[in-house]
């Protein structure tokens, strides 16, 4: 007799009272190994959110799969087995590579190597939707420390002429003029502005006058960065973005404009532009990203940041090029009939209920650690009001749990605005599901990259020909097949367009 194990779950007391308690999971096993003749060998119940990787129960029940051969594995529902968005990726490489057949018992569907094109389908698109909403927060929380970046504060050690230190007022981190070797930089730009000195000269020239890291002369890629450094100027360029920065500036903008001039940097670049492809592809010759230049006002070019050198960075694609590829591309998804598209809308409904039971458990938890770092910062200050702890105690003190509750908060706002995200991609998944020309014709720089996201990953530039990997689901639509992977939920596109490995232009 074939054996299994059943996982019951339930994160809220809401859950509990709605009618999904542990005992009412347990009785629907039962029954459905009564009808099935797969005996059960074991329940593991976890009676804790799903919020966070690790649970010992899940992470017990996981090993006992492996360890004792068991190939079927049930489960209430969806939500109940995958306690948050990463365990898709973990259960699908189980199915793939350990023969792992999960029983969604109430939702009557049975998910394996041998389940139906149309079950992997949609079973794809919940992965998709999940692995769009772990990007999401991931790429939030980098955007609330951009935010602090728009407001002045710099994410790395301060460069040369400057250091890193607290307020003694804020008691924040900033950034604080270094005196001593400030000198140094300002001269150094004021001689290079003169024409008169190379920066080979001015690195030997400026060591003899007490200019030295650790006793040595800075080298010349150091300097020549420090001349091109927009920091100095007030600035502060990140990721290839310009912010106003907080700290004071070194050098007057007339000085480090004559340098800048001095190096013929004749690039039109803007970094006020939201490019369509910026970040998407990379080149494939040195693996670097492509970047974007604006020309003449109103033409767009992508090609090699070039930085791990080569002549990559000469090959120049039109962004109308891209488009037209990326268009071919869609061109060839097939609408998908009206019975597969409420399927889509299912799938996308659920993945929605689930994301609400994630977040509420995990915003709920976050909640509570804030709360607790506030009442011990509460208290901290009443012990040292009462002599109970020295004033360097209660400093050190202060300054961890108030990063600790910084980090918290801009969790918080990360969940919410990643939360945002999901429903915008989950609604765009939709439309363009059923009117991609459309929807990739009329979509923004964002939008677009949202789409192609969607599509896939791993997109190459090389030689006028651009490749990319295609997301499962995508890969199934696109050559009415499920490929048989290996690793993830992708499978290396190949023969979409032209017959060929890739698809070109």
């Amino acid at each position: 007799m074939k054996l299994a194990v059943a996982y019951a779950r339930v994160s809220s007391k809401k859950q509990e009272d709605s009618g999904f308690s542990i005992p009412a999971q347990k009785e629907l096993f039962k029954n459905y190994s009564k009808r099935t003749d797969i005996k059960i060998d074991k329940i593991f119940e976890e009676n804790k959110s799903g919020g966070k990787e690790g649970r010992k129960v899940y992470n017990e029940m996981l090993a006992y799969i492996k360890e004792n051969n068991i190939k079927d594995l049930f489960v209430e529902k969806t939500d109940r087995i995958y306690r948050n968005f990463r365990d898709y990726v973990v259960l699908e490489d189980l199915s793939q590579n350990f023969d792992l057949t999960i029983h969604l018992v109430k939702e009557n569907v049975i998910l394996s190597k041998n389940a139906t094109s149309h079950e992997k389908l949609v079973h794809g698109f919940k992965v998709l939707l999940a692995k769009n909403y772990l990007d999401n927060l991931r790429e939030e929380v980098l955007k609330g420390r951009e935010e602090k970046i728009k407001e002045g504060g710099y994410p790395h050690k301060a460069p040369v002429g400057y250091y890193n230190a607290k307020d003694t007022n804020t008691k924040k981190k900033e950034i604080f003029i270094d005196e001593q070797k400030a000198k140094f930089v300002k001269r150094l730009f004021d001689l290079y502005a003169t024409g008169a000195y190379s920066v080979e000269e001015l690195r030997t020239k400026l060591f003899e006058e007490g200019f030295n890291h650790k006793g040595r002369p800075y080298s010349k890629p150091r300097l020549l960065f420090v001349l091109k450094d927009v920091f100095y100027i007030g600035k502060m360029k990140i990721k290839g973005v310009i912010y106003q920065g907080k700290h004071t500036p070194i050098i007057d903008l007339e000085t480090f404009n004559r340098v800048q001039k001095m190096f013929n940097d004749s690039k039109s670049r803007s970094h006020d532009i939201e490019f369509a492809y910026s970040g998407l592809i990379k080149c494939g010759h040195c693996g670097c990203q492509l970047t974007a230049e604006l020309k003449k006002g109103k033409y767009v070019y992508y090609h090699c940041t070039g930085k791990r050198g080569g002549t990559c960075k000469k090959d120049y694609i039109r962004e109308e090029k891209l488009d037209e590829v990326f268009l071919e591309l869609i061109d060839k998804l097939p609408d998908p009939d009206k019975g597969l598209f409420e399927e889509i809308k299912k799938a996308v409904k659920e993945i929605r209920l689930m994301k609400s039971d994630y977040e509420e458990v995990s915003l709920e938890e976050t909640k509570k650690q804030i709360s607790r770092l506030q009442t011990r910062l509460d208290n901290l200050y009443t012990d040292k009001l009462d002599g109970n702890i020295t004033q360097e105690e209660w400093l050190q003190k202060h300054n961890q749990w108030h990063d600790e509750k910084d980090k918290l908060v801009e969790n918080l706002q990360a969940m919410n605005n990643a939360s945002r995200n999901f429903d915008e991609g989950s609604n765009l998944l939709e439309n363009f599901c059923k009117h991609a020309r459309r929807e990739f014709l009329a979509a923004s720089p964002k939008k677009k990259r949202a789409i192609l996201k969607m599509l896939g990953s791993n997109f190459i530039y090389k030689d006028k020909e651009v490749s990319v990997v295609l997301t499962s689901v995508f890969n199934y639509l696109l050559n009415n097949r499920f490929v048989n992977y290996g690793a993830g939920d992708e499978a290396r596109t190949r023969d979409i367009l032209l017959g060929k490995e890739a698809f070109y232009h």
